[in-house]
């Protein structure tokens, strides 16, 4: 679900009566809303902004009993209680009650397509387009159904219906020049049909209005950069333009929008907290977040919905989430530390699941079991209704041939927990609609049998490691037989070669080998890699360019990197097998500059044949995140297949890939 930006967008709830009027009643709906309702609304949004919830949809009903027809003041009603409340379903059934008593009213129907979106966003707007074909909303109704579908959901293409479009969004801005989204989806598909120009003085237009001044400039700011290619020579222009529009300004709104330049278009954070800082001297309650809200659904590791809630404070913590995942550091351990700092400024419990869930997965890629317990503990104090977990730390402990009796422990936790389904019922801050699609009971039943497989597989696998070979057969094949992976069929084919089941094996062997092949190629892509030249701890330099026509592993690494180190044998392995017919590995590493000759040494001391080079910002360009990655290169020189995390003892998956390559 999108943000809800208040202080931008909302100038918007439940109205008490419009008496059933003819056709031409879009022509009263566009007339100016009383001073006091203004004030009203504006007073109700602000206290939204101030986490005064209860006082704000309060104020807002009142504006609405001041103004009736204010399509702002219901949907700026309708975000709040969605988004600051997360109470869509209840706020869907009282708009539902509304139209049932008034079903001439086009506002509410308008009022629903606009924050509810979903499945009924179209017939709500044909409902406007019918009622009220002569409002602004009306004509800005017939251009979104022109499309046949959601505005938001087209990606390049208008089939040849932009300039209806587009002409039917000119007569909702002529009929209210001030309704903000009508230039702003005008924006929208002038860029998408690439008339840039026209988006351009769209924006223009939309400046010359002075409540909408603001938010205008920020546009036009946007579409320059965008028509210039984000050049120097308009960075500097906009950054010029920039400092004499905030010298000595005392308005507020201009200056957000101003601040938010800095940060999103130039990326200039030193300008951005300048100005931010006068902003404070103004109000000093303000900050970049407020105002802003969010109510979106996300899944517990055994695959149970829950909401995150984040309002005002708590969506700068989910944004600060978001900022920390996105420019993860290469060392993992650092982006854990970044997102346990997250945590001590005080999430509420969705946030707080949210960043646990993270963290946990964060060191299962990296094979970490000491953290996964650590983070499972802190998951199970706000979320008991998560079994999974136990199994995937009972496997990792398994696999780094740790504390077995540990593992035992954490699998037969899973195992008690997931005898049996317990069906979920929709919980009352998740819709009923997103709870649905989500998680219907038939997609429960699913989810289930995948998580009994893997705490049957994780049960099974321990006890095979402890020498309970026909105990673990018993769980291994009731894991398969409930869902078969490439995991489980192999954990199974290990204990039949133990129980000297030899041919039986074979079989699985062949099987799993068939589902990694499918796997594989499924997963293969075919970007063209970005050619470079680095230094090897030899002296030596090497350009991919140069190993046209081989098929070249790139695998970026670490020296302090757990999960790198352990794989290398493999890597070796793989080189000394298939180098002959082609096959080559640029090793990279991302230790930092200080420790080249520890690089080296460590080459050395292992006995690496393939070339070890320091990295000089080619993880950069190839957007390495994490350590362990590794991007396969084909002959003629495209990406084909990227690891995030390591292939750990995967041998069949390396080979496999080669073997696709070299064909």
């Amino acid at each position: 679900m999108r943000p809800a930006f208040i202080a931008l967008w909302l100038t918007c709830v439940l109205t008490t009566g419009i008496a059933s009027q003819t056709a031409d009643l879009g022509r009263h709906l566009d007339d100016p809303v009383p001073q006091a309702a203004r004030d009203l609304l504006k007073r109700g949004i602000d206290l939204a902004g101030r986490d005064r919830i209860d006082e704000a949809i309060a104020t807002l009903r009142k504006a609405i009993d001041a103004a009736p027809t204010s399509l702002e003041a219901h949907r700026a009603y309708l975000q709040i209680r969605i988004n600051f409340q997360a109470r869509k379903d209840a706020a869907k059934a009282e708009y539902e009650t509304l139209m049932g008593r008034e079903p001439d009213n086009p506002v509410y129907p308008t009022a629903l397509a606009l924050e509810m979106r979903g499945k009924n966003e179209l017939p709500w707007l044909r409902r406007t387009a019918s009622l009220a074909p002569n409002w602004s909303w009306g004509h800005y109704a017939k251009a979104i159904l022109t499309l046949g579908r959601s505005w938001i959901t087209i990606n390049d293409t208008l089939d040849g219906k932009g300039d209806q479009v587009l002409a039917e969004l000119a007569k909702a801005t002529q009929m209210n020049p001030h309704v903000e989204d009508f230039y702003r989806t005008s924006i929208f598909y002038q860029e998408t049909l690439g008339r840039i120009d026209d988006a351009i003085q769209t924006a223009e237009k939309m400046t010359a209005q002075p409540e909408l001044r603001s938010a205008g400039l920020f546009q036009s700011w946007r579409l320059r950069l965008t028509k210039a290619k984000a050049s120097a020579a308009a960075k500097d222009v906009l950054q010029g333009e920039l400092a004499q529009l905030s010298h000595g300004s005392r308005d507020i709104d201009l200056l957000t929008s101003i601040y938010q330049a800095y940060v999103t278009l130039l990326t200039d954070a030193s300008n951005g907290n300048a100005v931010a800082a006068e902003i404070r001297k103004l109000d000093p309650s303000w900050y970049p977040e407020r105002g802003k809200a969010i109510t979106i659904v996300e899944t517990n590791t055994s695959g149970i919905p829950y909401a995150i809630l984040a309002a005002n404070h708590q969506f700068a913590i989910y944004q600060r989430v978001k900022e920390t995942v996105l420019r993860r550091d290469a060392d993992w351990r650092k982006t854990a530390s970044q997102l346990e700092g997250v945590l001590a400024l005080h999430p509420n419990t969705g946030l707080k699941k949210l960043i646990n869930y993270i963290l946990f997965g964060t060191a299962r890629n990296a094979g970490d079991a000491a953290a996964m317990i650590k983070y499972n503990d802190q998951i199970r104090a706000i979320d008991a209704n998560d079994p999974s977990p136990s199994a995937m730390i009972a496997l990792v402990l398994t696999d780094n041939k740790a504390e077995l009796s540990k593992a035992l422990d954490y699998a037969r936790r899973a195992d008690l927990a997931l005898a049996e389904l317990h069906p979920m019922k929709c919980p009352p801050d998740i819709s009923a609609d997103d709870f649905e699609s989500r998680f219907s009971l038939e997609k429960q039943q699913e989810n289930y049998q995948r998580q009994r497989s893997l705490a049957l597989d994780a049960n099974g696998w321990v006890l095979f490691k402890l020498g309970n070979g026909k105990e673990a057969e018993g769980k291994l094949r009731q894991s398969v037989e409930i869902n078969r992976n490439e995991t489980n069929l192999t954990h199974l084919a290990e204990a039949l070669k133990q129980l000297g089941r030899a041919e039986e094996a074979q079989r699985l062997e062949a099987e799993i080998t068939d589902k990694l092949a499918e796997t594989v190629r499924k997963e293969f892509t075919s970007k063209p890699s970005t050619d470079f030249q680095l230094e090897a701890v030899n002296g030596r330099k090497y350009r991919l360019s140069d190993l046209k026509g081989k098929i070249v592993l790139i695998n970026f690494w670490a020296t302090w990197c757990g999960p790198c180190v352990s794989e290398m044998p493999l890597f070796l392995k793989m080189y000394e097998r298939y180098k002959d017919q082609g096959f080559e590995i640029l090793a990279i590493s991302g230790d930092d500059p200080g420790d080249r000759a520890k690089v080296g040494q460590f080459a050395k001391e292992h006995q690496f044949s393939f070339p070890v080079l320091y990295d000089d910002g080619v993880g950069k360009l190839y957007n390495v995140t994490g350590y362990p990655t590794s991007i396969f290169i084909d002959r003629q020189g495209n990406m084909r297949y990227r690891m995030e995390g390591g292939f750990g003892s995967d041998e069949r998956r390396i080979e496999m890939i080669i073997s696709e390559l070299l064909k």
